[in-house]
């Protein structure tokens, strides 16, 4: 009797124990699945300034984090953002510049962080249009795109070479545009980055001059994101960063890889790549120098109207600290 009171627990224990590890188990199978059933939408500029994204995709990195990334690709960032706002996208790629535009209309926007900073805007001029030195821009028609980084450095750079902004023609054009309007002289200037820059020395030669045109400062290309995205999904930005996260430490470790890598994917030379690369820093960030620059473009758009707002946002409310400091805490830079 006693052997078979025994007998009769431990089948009870086994069966508990079942039911709690069956238990356990679905609920690990609901939980991939509920990671893996909305598939996020990832609107990306289409360039070597995205590397992190695209290797991190290439490498099977989103799918070892459990996310199901879609990936939609833009000319501009400004474009990405635009459909983020739409809802189009979940997550959106641009220069800081583009979220800063939208910023004073949509104060939801946020950013968990940055994913490339560097140098690479150029002004392409026309030296056969007679243009040798800065001040010969005057009177110039110079294209960039409208409420864009672009935008920004060049009054910048009116500003630091003493050029009356009302001096030049500005000229509204897609990048894409502006080879061809570089090419058959329709402007005599572009401010651009590459690989339009580079298309343009390529196709005009000795006919145009190529000037850094950021006058010493960097910009970066930040991940944008809707407040309630961030709500309802909270461990998916967690786990999107740390795939980057891994990309970074890939592209760190294998610059030639990542590089051959982006050449196929973006149907570039590798020398295009090679260029793009030099003077770029890939990696996860948040740092105070992102946030003081947002304040001087705020005031800049303000002063230039490009937006109706009598006040600069606080832009410390528009980031969303809390994914990059599980992920790689030491990224943080900014004091919150």
């Amino acid at each position: 009797m006693m052997r078979i009171g025994l007998d009769k627990m431990k089948k009870r224990a086994l069966t508990a124990t079942a039911v709690v590890v069956a238990g356990v188990l679905l609920s690990l199978t609901l939980s991939v699945k509920q990671v893996s059933a909305e598939p996020l939408r990832v609107g990306v500029y289409r360039g070597v300034i995205s590397a992190l994204i695209y290797v991190a995709n290439a490498q099977g990195l989103f799918k070892k984090q459990s996310v199901d990334v879609v990936m939609n690709e833009y000319g501009t960032g400004v474009m990405a953002v635009s459909d983020l706002l739409a809802d189009k996208v979940d997550i959106a790629t641009g220069a800081e510049f583009a979220f800063v535009l939208q910023s004073f209309k949509h104060p939801s926007l946020r950013i968990p962080a940055a994913i490339w900073t560097g140098s690479n805007h150029d002004l392409i001029v026309r030296t056969d249009h007679g243009i040798k030195k800065p001040q010969d821009l005057k009177s110039k028609r110079v294209a960039v795109v409208r409420g864009s980084s672009m935008e920004f450095f060049l009054y910048h750079y009116l500003i630091f070479n003493n050029i009356p902004a009302g001096s030049i023609k500005v000229v509204y054009l897609e990048p894409s545009e502006m080879v061809n309007a570089m090419a058959d002289g329709t402007v005599d200037a572009t401010l651009s980055w590459p690989p339009y820059t580079s298309e343009m020395t390529k196709r005009l030669g000795a006919k145009v001059a190529r000037w850094p045109a950021q006058s010493g400062q960097d910009y970066y290309i930040v991940l944008a994101v809707k407040e309630g995205f961030l709500r309802k999904q909270p461990k998916t930005m967690e786990r999107f960063l740390a795939a980057l996260s891994e990309a970074e430490g890939f592209v760190a470790k294998y610059p030639d890889r990542a590089q051959t890598l982006l050449s196929q994917r973006l149907g570039l030379e590798a020398t295009s790549v090679l260029e793009m690369w030099s003077g770029s820093r890939f990696g996860l960030q948040l740092t105070q120098d992102l946030l003081v620059l947002m304040e001087l473009e705020a005031k800049w758009a303000m002063r230039n109207n490009l937006v109706q707002s009598k006040e600069v946002p606080n832009y410390l409310d528009f980031f969303y600290f809390s994914a990059l400091d599980k992920v790689k805490p030491e990224a943080v830079g900014i004091i919150h």
